[in-house]
């Protein structure tokens, strides 16, 4: 008789090869789950991505993410893209520029009827602590040079004057200070951190590059 047609014993039905191949994904899944903490140590300070360049209403525009989506940017871009303007902190301290600045910050005091102070970095960052003293103005701030924590406070108060005058519509206030908080009460300077989200640290160099991804002018 033939037997040709016959499945040998160690040939799979159709049943039994449906078996196997769950039993496979389970093993998959397991090894992940198992490997995941693994791999989010080692994704713990990822390489921060690049910003893209266009061109709307004449002007140069970067395409801008939040904290979280520029974590997960390019592989998660869903939707109508966001295009930031913003300018960076030698645009700001510049005098021919305080035109731009728009209320309530103010970069100088100005005395008399319709006059205003300068606007105190601590009036606006009120964290627990704060490596600079009260009367410190956005001004100055804007001016220091160096690098933590004056690379991340000098970005971040470029960031509010922008999100004031409009240009980065991925930031808010209350988001920056946020950031600024966590990363004084982390401990500043080289050793504080922001988590942009869950198990992932961005260090003072980490947060003015995402900082100046929102500031392409």
């Amino acid at each position: 008789m033939d037997n040709s047609n016959k499945p040998t014993a160690s040939s799979d039905t159709p049943s039994d090869a449906d078996a196997n191949r769950k039993r496979n994904r389970r093993r998959l899944l397991r090894g992940a789950l198992g490997a995941a903490p693994v791999l989010l140590t080692l994704t713990s300070r990822p390489v921060l991505g690049g910003t893209h360049w266009t061109t709307v209403g004449g002007g140069r525009n970067g395409q801008c993410f939040t904290p979280s989506g520029f974590v997960s940017m390019p592989t998660s871009q869903h939707g109508t893209p966001s295009y930031c303007s913003g300018r960076t902190p030698g645009y700001w301290k510049q005098q021919q520029h305080f035109s731009s600045w728009v209320p309530p910050y103010y970069p100088t005091t100005v005395s008399g009827p319709g006059g205003h102070p300068a606007t105190k970095f601590t009036d606006v960052f009120y964290a627990v602590t704060s490596p600079y003293p009260s009367a410190t103005t956005f001004l100055e701030v804007l001016g220091m040079q160096g690098g933590p924590p004056n690379d991340v406070g000098r970005h971040i108060v470029a960031a509010v004057l922008n999100v004031a005058a409009g240009w980065t519509p991925v930031l808010t206030v209350p988001v920056l200070q946020g950031i600024w908080s966590e990363y004084i009460n982390t401990g500043g300077g080289t050793v504080g951190y922001f988590e942009p989200t869950a198990g992932v640290k961005w260090y003072h160099d980490d947060i003015v590059t995402y900082l100046l991804s929102t500031q392409p002018l």
